[in-house]
């Protein structure tokens, strides 16, 4: 029989309500399962006969007389609440090594100055690299020491980049003046040299001499290939221009017309006529391009203009608007054109 705690000299029993184990005492929690209790005086109760609610102190109900021989205890067991597991320290994040930063923006620097210098030499374009080693410095100058190295570091790998795409250019160039010179009975030893030693200083990470050697054996081939390599590079030398004024929407249609006439020679073994449509191809669109220039430095001064009323970063933009400027005055309109092209991308990334 389950008696009232308050009962004093009785003792209180009842059964565990989540495990069913019998308890004698007023316990904390059960034995057998472990959950906690909370022992509740229950101050109202329902007849067992009628179902009338009323005071659990009562002996009879008032409703249908009933008379209680017990009291009525209710004893309430809950599960512990099992406390919220801890949420593991937040990850900081890593810490940056200024001091190691600040001496590898001098190393990068002095690495990249011999790179920037050899690309200039052999006439590859990295204009990329510049872009990116302008806002290193700059980044330097403010302070940002992780800035300035990271883009120090893409600087480095974008001229590592053009050197390796012009040696693969050189490489190609090389193997077709071998078969050149076999179509004109001539012996290409001194070709196929050449790119054997090219390859091997590649390779080791000679990439100066790798660059040399493809020179020299450019020089080789001209003896064998008479004007072939001059014609070829002026067919070159017009793709590019057309490919760069189609950024500015120039009519181009009469260049790209003697460019394929010109190639169309160079098929058929005529190197002088392959050089001659391909020169007149340039003078066609260079007689454009005064005009073309000055609209576009006008443009160009008005961009920058609003980038700086903007509050953005604008040095890059004066630098090569300047450059643009000056070669444009001392005529070299496609000098002047490139710089307009690395401003419109520079403008782009802003």
């Amino acid at each position: 029989m389950a008696v009232d705690p308050s009962s004093e000299g009785e003792e209180f029993e009842f059964d565990c309500p989540e495990c069913g184990h019998h308890i004698k005492g007023e316990l904390p929690k059960c034995p057998k399962c472990g959950v906690e209790f909370v022992i509740e005086e229950v101050t109202e109760i329902t007849c067992p006969a009628c179902g009338e609610t009323i005071s659990a102190s009562a002996t009879s109900c008032p409703k249908c007389r009933t008379e209680f021989e017990i009291e009525e205890i209710v004893v309430t067991g809950r599960p512990a609440e099992k406390p919220a597991a801890p949420e593991p320290p937040a990850k900081s994040a890593p810490q940056v090594d200024t001091e190691a930063l600040r001496k590898r923006f001098p190393e990068l620097v002095t690495e990249i100055k011999p790179l920037l210098a050899m690309a200039k030499e052999y006439n590859i374009d990295t204009s990329e690299a510049r872009r990116l080693i302008d806002k290193s410095v700059r980044a330097g100058k403010q302070g940002d020491v992780a800035a300035a190295v990271e883009q120090a570091t893409q600087c480095k790998t974008s001229i590592l980049k053009s050197i390796d795409n012009r040696l693969d250019t050189d490489v190609g160039h090389l193997e077709r003046l071998v078969e050149v010179a076999k179509s004109m009975s001539s012996n290409p030893a001194g070709i196929t040299e050449s790119i054997k030693v090219v390859k091997e200083r590649r390779s080791t990470g000679d990439l100066e001499g790798a660059l040399k050697e493809a020179l020299a054996g450019k020089k080789q081939a001209e003896k064998l290939t008479g004007k072939y390599i001059e014609a070829n590079e002026l067919c070159d030398s017009l793709n590019k221009l057309i490919n760069s004024c189609e950024r500015f929407y120039v009519d181009v249609r009469e260049a790209k017309k003697l460019l394929a006439e010109a190639k169309d020679a160079g098929d058929h073994g005529d190197w002088s006529m392959m050089g001659i449509l391909a020169r007149k191809g340039r003078e066609e669109i260079l007689k454009t391009l005064p005009d073309l220039l000055t609209g576009e430095l006008k443009k160009a001064k008005s961009m920058l203009l609003d980038a700086k009323a903007e509050g953005k970063e604008v040095s890059t933009l004066v630098k090569l608007l300047k450059e643009s400027a000056t070669a444009f005055k001392q005529e070299k309109y496609e000098e002047a054109l490139d710089r307009l092209i690395e401003f419109k991308s520079e403008v782009k990334h802003l």
